[in-house]
């Protein structure tokens, strides 16, 4: 197993996909907090506005799934759709004669990992660095810090779900292009039933989401219930997704 994440990381960096994502989260990152501490764009309504975290607003974009689903379905796509050869078989000779569940939680755990890095990590280092340069470290209460703690464990933690779909389907698409395309409609199909469900019958049912859990982690005065059921949610939605994609990988035929 440990030999097998040491491949898929050596085929993780030598992706010129990661490199570039890498950059452009760390450079967009950089100018929306320039923005955003130079008054130049003013954001408000949001919850870090209600922790007095408004500097850090451009984080908000970070934590909404059509924003960093650009970040991870291209990622998904030139890491795990390109291990495909055109007739469906998995293009890999390292990995013969490993147990399959093997072979894709080391591509899953790679996938998450890197998907975290530029989606969550370097997005809120960059803002960090950013309000340091600009003079209002004062912000950064021992309060607060708890606060950010806890939303970003949170939100993390709802973010293998997502990881999951997508390494589901670049799996079932085998193409780099299509998985793209169907992980930003899914996303957006995600976004209308939230719009649309207000005030319905679906409503409760899509609070049962990842996709509503991914608000709720930043709420500020979020109570210990909302904390281990937004847990228990996002441990079964990962479950679900992780064995869904091991159904599908386990059909997969390795060449």
């Amino acid at each position: 197993m440990i030999n097998l994440v040491q491949a898929e990381i050596y085929k993780l960096v030598r992706n010129k996909a990661f490199w570039y994502l890498m950059i452009t989260s760390i450079v967009l990152s950089f100018l929306l907090h320039i923005l955003v501490l130079v008054d130049w764009w003013q954001i408000g309504g949001t919850p870090l506005d209600d922790a007095g975290l408004s500097q850090l607003n451009a984080l908000n974009f970070y934590r909404l799934p059509l924003f960093f689903n650009l970040f991870v379905s291209t990622l998904g796509a030139f890491y795990v759709s390109n291990e495909f050869s055109q007739d469906g078989t998995i293009k890999n000779q390292i990995i013969s004669g490993n147990k399959r569940r093997h072979i894709f939680f080391s591509k899953y755990l790679v996938l998450t990992l890197s998907s975290i890095l530029i989606s969550v990590v370097l997005p809120l280092l960059t803002a960090i660095i950013s309000v340091f340069l600009f003079g209002h470290g004062e912000i950064f209460s021992p309060s607060r810090i708890s606060y950010l703690c806890l939303a970003f464990i949170l939100f993390t933690f709802q973010f293998l779900s997502f990881t999951a779909i997508v390494s589901l389907i670049a799996t079932i698409t085998e193409d780099s292009g299509k998985t793209i395309l169907f992980t930003l409609v899914f996303t957006i199909f995600m976004l209308a039933v939230e719009k649309l469900s207000a005030g319905t019958i679906v409503e409760p049912l899509y609070q049962q989401t990842v996709f509503y859990q991914y608000n709720l982690a930043f709420k500020f005065s979020i109570t210990s219930a909302e904390v281990i059921h937004s847990i228990f949610i996002g441990g079964i939605w990962v479950i679900i997704l992780l064995l869904f994609n091991l159904f599908i990988f386990n059909h997969k035929e390795i060449k």
